[in-house]
């Protein structure tokens, strides 16, 4: 691509389903597409033989960009005939959920750059002279370029233009990101707990390929979801705690353990009184029946019988002791 003067990669101009010139109007702003699927220039212009829609660029997965129809005509992509005279339409080739990848996302931005230099447009900028295609028709186009990758492609198309208005060419990184179209972190983590964001290593790709840092929104998140939050204070006593435990409002086991640790009581407190209770000072049965009960099923294995048998106050290794010569 000839970023200076705008001469795309390949040039595959429509004969159809576009207006020959502006009606008087002038170029003021570019409005951003996705394809709703991956196809390349070629695809597009086959598409748009028989669909009533079009627009001036291309740009596939790949990074390569293709002219369809020339800036000095209309092109038919905005679903708006005034800003369909007054705007260049630029489409960018998607995949699965609408994400573009990272060749496209520079390229469209730098395609943006270029088009708002050689138009005397401006910096780009989030809906002045940018703008998505959603704006001005009901529709989900652009995609994920207008939320979650919105960030990103403006923060190149931004560094785009400062480079090529300083007659630099080569792709730097800023040393800070640019926040004129950025969300804050707080409103990124309340997207998240709602679900937009996705989970695990999903999550930390789409947050840091939009520009944000991971790690300080998983912050606010846990903090959101009550996971830095102190335990509660604890509001009932002991002996009120193990006579609920006995009642079977708290589980078992391991379950048990986490709910009571998780409210804010002392576990081993709580379970020793719930033994006093139930047993007295000590276990009602003898091992050897406590043994036999466990070859019949009662206690559960591994794991579960042996927190099941210590929570009961009986000791395990005796118990399974026994266990092993009596199926011997």
């Amino acid at each position: 691509m000839d970023w200076k003067n705008l001469n795309a990669d390949v040039n595959k101009i429509l004969n159809t389903h576009y207006t020959s010139g502006r009606s008087g109007r002038k170029i003021n702003k570019i409005i951003i597409h996705y394809n709703a699927g991956d196809l390349t220039v070629e695809g597009c212009y086959s598409v748009w033989q028989n669909r009533p829609a079009s627009a001036h660029y291309q740009v596939e997965s790949s990074g390569r960009i293709g002219q369809l129809v020339w800036d000095s005509d209309t092109a038919w992509h905005a679903s708006n005939w005034d800003a369909n005279c007054s705007s260049i339409g630029i489409e960018h080739a998607n995949k699965e959920g609408g994400y573009i990848s990272e060749a496209c996302l520079d390229a469209g931005a730098h395609l943006v750059a270029a088009l708002c230099k050689y138009y005397g447009l401006g910096r780009p900028q989030w809906k002045v002279n940018v703008f998505p295609h959603n704006h001005f028709a009901a529709t989900s186009c652009p995609g994920r370029l207008q939320d979650e990758q919105r960030d990103a492609y403006m923060q190149k198309a931004q560094q785009w233009y400062d480079q090529m208005m300083n007659g630099d060419e080569t792709p730097t990184k800023p040393s800070t990101p640019s926040t004129g179209n950025k969300k804050s972190n707080e409103e990124v983590a309340r997207e998240v707990v709602a679900g937009n964001w996705g989970n695990g290593a999903d999550r930390k790709n789409r947050l840091t390929s939009a520009g944000y840092d991971y790690n300080a929104i998983q912050s606010l998140v846990n903090q959101m979801a009550g996971g830095s939050k102190p335990a509660p204070k604890p509001t009932k006593t002991i002996d009120q705690l193990a006579d609920e435990v006995i009642a079977g409002n708290w589980g078992n086991g391991a379950d048990r353990k986490n709910r009571l640790t998780s409210a804010g009581y002392n576990y081993d407190a709580v379970q020793a009184k719930v033994n006093e209770k139930s047993y007295g000072s000590k276990p009602g049965k003898s091992n050897e029946a406590i043994a036999k009960e466990v070859i019949a099923g009662n206690w559960g294995n591994g794991a579960d019988r042996k927190a099941r048998l210590t929570a009961a106050g009986y000791n395990y290794d005796a118990i399974q002791s026994i266990v092993n010569s009596l199926c011997k």
